[in-house]
């Protein structure tokens, strides 16, 4: 009994000292995973790695989903790395090999899967549509429904002469705020028409009729232009007429065949570091004291079927990050059918990141969309989007704080950089943001039924509103803001003629804009003119210069005008004479790959 004491004693010390795995295009799931000898796969880590353990994984890419067979431990994280930053791709996708003529440029190969999104040299191409359009899909070509649209037809004398009967229809209707997709039931050649089922409301705002935006893609009539493809599912083979016009096989074709490239849900102290990540995207849902860091994700998400609001597909994409007390850090998220980022749970941070081009599907997704309780947007740069840049319906206590928020809206209208509506937000702060580029709708969008929110030090410029508290408006607070170069620098928005904005107030603010207010709400010691007295505005330096009206004319607000200079708070942004806040990400352009 006492050597086995002593055996099961050596055997637990000998667990007790971490371990590191590697992983190498060369290597062998059969082998140790020994510097010498590494494993072939990162799951084949993921399955041996105990509490503490690390898998160093090499440069190639790695075409497969990585689930941890369990959880770290405080103090002793399971940590996945590119070792010595090499470039380690994970791959959502598969090579598509085999490419045959079958029509002038267009070439077919076979595809054992559903394919739903493809892609030449790493940049997608799209699905075969009407009309064509370029391979920017944050700014796709759009047919215009004409005279004798209804709610389940569209007329338009420029439809192409084709039976478009099976084709999907990608429709923007009413005041073009959210998509639609929808089978094309029948194609009347003699209108020309196309009827499908509406199923959604026709209100005024959402009604399909003249103006509506919309294109036809998915059949394979319609594949007949540089850079688009079609899937033949029946007889599991994709068509393609490669952007060059020569054959496939002279490049990198590559479809989309597993959504996830870690999925970390329901797991704890885990970490993901280093990693380029294509055609994929990675699950924290239900995770906790998770970690992702330093990692680039390109075409995180990919969906074609679109129903407006409140589709739950449409909200969980993107990085998905659920449970508590998780990070992301460092890292990108460039282009996505719909969320960059996806927040749920408590206490998630998302810190210095960089999120671009996602939404390309235009529904009501967003950079970061958040839902929950104590989560950070700290940091980062979030710009090129669908429909808005942060979208915080139902985050309570939360702070969206030093963002630089820029060019939403670019496929809907009636949108914000940061988005909720019917929010108590518990005393969330959007405050030290950048907030421009949003022609087309408001920077900070308080809408119907929101309260308790706090808005101090942010810049907005080039935006349709600056900030709109619609009514009801209940105990929001506006301090300290500096809104030039709107439409309007202070808005709202009453679906009742009712003005209730009692326990609002709006102070220390420089607004050289329109200000439309209701009634119970607070205004004052705020600039109104023309000429707040900034360095230089049009050069986007909207500091205070000497000499400007709005030195030392704020009042002090606890919490708020914590760094006050001269005799009084200065009124805007920056305090003359502090050192001013920054915005934004620090660490540059992600890697394409």
């Amino acid at each position: 009994m006492v050597c086995l004491a002593a055996v099961l004693a050596a055997a637990l010390a000998g667990r007790a000292q971490a371990r590191t795995y590697y992983v190498a295009p060369h290597g062998s799931d059969a082998g140790p995973g020994a510097a010498d000898r590494p494993f072939r796969t990162l799951q084949r880590a993921a399955e041996t790695m105990q509490p503490g353990d690390t898998c160093l994984v090499r440069a190639g890419v790695y075409r497969e989903t990585i689930r941890p067979a369990r959880s770290g431990e405080p103090g002793k994280p399971i940590t996945f790395a590119a070792d010595r930053d090499q470039a380690v791709v994970i791959s959502g996708a598969d090579p598509v090999r085999g490419w045959r003529v079958q029509d002038g440029h267009i070439y077919r190969a076979r595809a054992d899967w559903a394919v739903e999104q493809l892609f030449v040299d790493g940049r997608m191409m799209n699905l075969a549509r009407w009309p064509n359009s370029s391979l920017d899909p944050m700014r796709p070509t759009w047919a215009v429904a004409g005279k004798g649209s209804g709610s389940s037809r569209i007329a338009d004398p420029n439809l192409p002469a084709l039976d478009l009967t099976g084709a999907t229809l990608h429709v923007l209707p009413g005041r073009h705020w959210v998509a639609w997709t929808r089978p094309v039931k029948e194609y009347d050649p003699s209108a020309p028409a196309i009827s499908f089922e509406g199923g959604w409301s026709q209100d005024a705002f959402l009604t399909v009729g003249e103006g509506s935006k919309y294109y036809l893609m998915g059949r394979p009539a319609l594949l007949d232009s540089p850079g688009e493809w079609c899937l033949d599912a029946a007889g599991k083979t994709v068509s393609l007429w490669a952007p060059a016009g020569d054959s496939p096989a002279k490049h990198r074709v590559e479809a989309k065949r597993r959504d996830l490239a870690f999925d970390l849900s329901g797991r704890q102290h885990v970490r993901v570091e280093g990693f380029r990540i294509f055609a994929a995207t990675i699950s924290l849902l239900d995770s906790a004291h998770c970690r992702v860091e330093n990692c680039h994700l390109r075409y995180a998400s990919h969906f074609t079927d679109c129903e407006g609001w409140n589709a739950r597909t449409h909200f969980h994409n993107g990085v998905v990050i659920g449970g508590h007390d998780n990070l992301i850090r460092r890292c990108s998220v460039v282009l996505s059918a719909g969320n960059g980022i996806m927040l749920l749970g408590e206490r998630n941070t998302v810190r210095n990141c960089l999120v671009r081009e996602v939404d390309y599907m235009a529904v009501d997704c967003a950079a970061v969309r958040a839902e929950g309780r104590g989560h950070e947007i700290a940091h980062n740069t979030l710009t090129d989007t669908g429909r808005s840049v942060v979208w915080h319906l139902g985050l309570k206590a939360g702070r969206i704080i030093y963002n630089d928020l820029g060019r939403a809206g670019l496929l809907t209208n009636d949108l914000g950089l940061t988005y909720c509506w019917n929010t108590d937000g518990e005393g969330t702060v959007i405050a030290y943001n950048l907030a421009h580029g949003n022609p087309r709708g408001t920077a900070f969008y308080l809408d119907n039924g929101c309260s308790n929110f706090v808005v101090h030090h942010n810049v907005c410029w080039d935006s349709s509103i600056g900030i709109q508290l619609s009514t009801p408006s209940h105990n929001n607070v506006v301090y300290n803001n500096t809104f030039v170069h709107n439409g309007t620098a202070l808005g709202y928005y009453s679906p009742d003629g009712k003005k209730d904005q009692s326990g609002c107030r709006v102070v220390n603010n420089i607004l050289t804009d329109a200000v439309s207010t209701g009634e119970g709400i607070e205004v004052s010691h705020n600039f109104t003119g023309q000429d707040p007295g900034l360095v230089d505005a049009e050069h986007l330096d909207f500091r205070l210069r000497l000499g400007s009206p709005c030195l030392d004319a704020g009042v002090p607000i606890a919490g708020v005008t914590t760094n006050t200079v001269g005799r009084a708070p200065d009124l805007g942004a920056y305090e003359f004479g502090a050192t001013p806040w920054k915005a934004g990400h620090d660490w540059g352009e992600p890697p394409v790959f």
